[in-house]
């Protein structure tokens, strides 16, 4: 079952402490890009009719979709001096726009939530279109997005294993491939998706230009001598 944060009341306090957050993490982005900045992601891909022998992670974990009641354990209202705040926020507003599809781990010696990422379909091509940077998805894919692990639960290996399982729930939408995007230089990240049958397959050129106030994004398949596809990070 999926779920909508409440919107906040206008004149909160917590509305005003969230437009302060986006402001620092749009400011320090624009400033970060300067008025011309260029990265490539990676765009791995993974087809789910062929076998994988799925990663594990260092504790039992399960699968299933987000509901309302595990948003304060993993996306706690925090004051914007903690060093999580624009994490929670960012992913916070990013639920607003995707209010559907998103995933979490489960803790099983416990029942705690700890890992979130969203799943998209075909069908959300317009959800996907409006957050930008990703390519149109044809009927037989899918886009894995926007994972988080709360500190609480790092350093267990819990990415690789539920990613993996997450990414098979995209086989009843009618999906063979699942796509997801890692900046270049995020080895952690590009070795968890590995683990998780995810392999190089495009390129994605994000240029920035004027601090970010104007975009391009540019997707170029890899050719199937690339030598990038056979990357083991």
């Amino acid at each position: 079952m999926s779920t909508t944060v409440p919107p906040l009341k206008p004149g909160s306090a917590s509305n005003a402490r969230l437009m302060l957050a986006r402001l620092k993490l749009r400011v320090s982005g624009h400033i970060n890009q300067g008025l011309y900045s260029r990265k490539t992601r990676l765009g791995l891909r993974r087809d789910l009719t062929l076998p994988l022998e799925r990663p594990s992670a260092k504790i039992p974990i399960s699968v299933r979709p987000l509901i309302q009641g595990d948003l304060d354990i993993l996306l706690p209202q925090v004051s914007n001096d903690h060093p999580e705040a624009l994490e929670i926020h960012w992913r916070r507003n990013f639920l607003r726009k995707a209010p559907r599809g998103c995933f979490v781990a489960v803790d099983m010696r416990d029942g705690t939530p700890c890992y979130m990422q969203w799943l998209f379909s075909a069908k959300e091509n317009a959800v996907v279109e409006s957050i930008g940077g990703f390519p149109r998805l044809e009927s037989d894919e899918a886009l894995l997005e926007n994972a988080y692990t709360p500190p609480s639960h790092r350093g267990l290996r819990i990415m690789s294993e539920a990613m993996a399982r997450i990414a098979e729930a995209a086989g009843p939408m009618g999906a063979r491939y699942v796509f997801t995007f890692v900046g270049e230089e995020n080895i952690a990240s590009l070795k968890g998706c590995q683990r998780s049958g995810f392999h190089p397959h495009l390129l994605h050129h994000r240029s920035r230009f004027c601090f970010g106030v104007f975009r391009s994004d540019r997707f170029e398949q890899l050719s199937e001598n690339d030598e990038r596809r056979s990357l083991q990070f």
